[in-house]
């Protein structure tokens, strides 16, 4: 799939962190083991953080 311009790579981007939010919580829900659904918690987070940058991206391409 090609990407007509910028803007659509960007949200683009935005929808795959926000997917990849949604997997590492669901792996997290999975395991029982604190320390490492802390940790997957935590690449959620990363991820979550990707998600608001390339929000904040889409908003100033106007």
């Amino acid at each position: 799939m090609t990407c007509p311009n910028f803007k659509q790579m960007v949200w683009e981007a935005i929808a795959d962190e926000i997917g990849a939010v949604a997997m590492y919580a669901q792996m997290a829900n999975m395991v029982s083991d604190v320390e490492l659904k802390t940790l997957i918690l935590s690449i959620a987070g990363d991820e979550y953080g990707h998600a608001k940058f390339w929000l904040a991206v889409y908003n100033l391409d106007d």
